[in-house]
């Protein structure tokens, strides 16, 4: 589940605006004789008297990739992780079915609980008795940056007649265990009660993952007696996170169309450069972009593209004279890693946007 609030959205908003901004003020315009510009591209075209006309155009394409998409945007989830091995206290005297564990027993799926077809339960007291548990891992997505926001231990419980139990959400982390709110229920009726902790209760910072796959929770329970004790059917913790890709592949699209003139039947090269190298590495880790152009002496290799990088900052394509009557400069692929997941972190002046140029002529 997704969750956004309306300040999050205007934060949003007005990181969009900035990285709006900073690319306009980006754009470099190149002069000079047969130069061509164009939002973060520029051309150059193969001049010749072929009836007053240049032997080949280079024109961007209207299909660009769209660079905008990498600025890093957090989303909201949540991740439920289940009882999956005893914890450090197994005070509850009571399970059933009376085989396997205490955890086993309140382990169901938050959405698919058994209301009492297994539990663990009170027994001998008005005393308070505790069960702890082992949690399953966090699953980690490869390529995000994850902030926690919050942990909360949810429990089912419920009494075993009509009279009073109490209940509350147990949680131990670096050695301590914290209890939550203490929630009353009268009668047979399960209900589904919870407790949470925006940051470590032992550190007082923001939860880190090592935490979180280390945590137990539980529940702390008291019965009304010997005779009425009180139930618990399931157990589980949602750990709510903000999600921020920085690592992925690079946008698709194609770059320039390249038209040689109908008359000109030589060859041609084409070299891609990258011209805005020094703002892009304030943004990036690294970035790799597969440049592709169909029907070029390339694309009959292996690979089939030319790599265009902030490491080496130019791809060359070579072209047979009447191989095709225009070419297509595509990224076909690629990836990135962005320093981190905050544009506020990175050098002043960075940029998402590669800067192009494509020069073209006689091989």
């Amino acid at each position: 589940m997704t969750i956004v609030s309306g300040k999050e959205r205007e934060m949003k908003r007005n990181k969009k605006l900035i990285f709006s901004g900073m690319v306009l003020l980006a754009l470099v315009l190149t002069t000079g004789t047969f130069a061509y510009t164009y939002p973060g591209f520029a051309t150059a075209t193969l001049n010749a008297n072929i009836s007053n006309e240049p032997m080949a155009t280079c024109e961007p394409s209207a299909d660009q990739p769209r660079w905008n998409d990498i600025l890093p945007e957090g989303e909201y989830y949540s991740e439920y992780l289940l009882p999956n091995a005893t914890g450090d206290d197994t005070e509850l005297p009571t399970q059933y079915p009376a085989s396997g564990e205490h955890w086993d027993k309140v382990d169901d799926q938050p959405t698919d609980a058994d209301d009492g077809e297994t539990y663990v339960s009170t027994l001998s007291s008005k005393q308070w008795e505790r069960d702890l548990y082992n949690l399953t891992d966090h699953i980690a997505v490869e390529g995000t940056e994850e902030t926690i926001r919050g942990v909360t231990v949810y429990f089912r419980f419920a009494a075993g007649g009509d009279y009073n139990v109490r209940a509350m959400a147990e949680i131990k982390t670096h050695g301590e265990v914290f209890s939550g709110v203490t929630e009353t229920q009268n009668g047979e009726d399960f209900v589904t009660m919870s407790s949470r902790w925006g940051g470590n209760p032992a550190t007082s910072k923001v939860w880190t993952w090592e935490e979180i796959n280390a945590l137990q929770a539980g529940v702390t329970m008291r019965g009304d007696g010997k005779k009425n004790p009180a139930i618990c059917t399931q157990v589980y913790v949602a750990v709510a996170y903000e999600s921020v890709i920085t690592e992925s592949e690079v946008p698709a699209g194609d770059l320039y169309n390249i038209t040689p003139h109908p008359d000109y039947t030589g060859d041609l090269l084409v070299n891609i450069y990258l011209t805005n190298t020094a703002e892009l590495l304030k943004a990036y880790k690294y970035l790799n972009m597969e440049l592709y152009v169909r029907y070029s002496l390339e694309a009959a290799q292996n690979p089939r593209y030319q790599i265009l990088s902030i490491e080496n900052g130019v791809a060359t394509f070579n072209i047979e004279g009447n191989s095709a009557e225009s070419y297509t400069v595509e990224v076909w692929g690629g990836s990135y890693r962005l320093l981190s997941d905050d544009p506020s972190e990175w050098a002043e002046g960075w940029n998402i946007v590669p800067e192009l140029y494509c020069e073209v002529t006689q091989r």
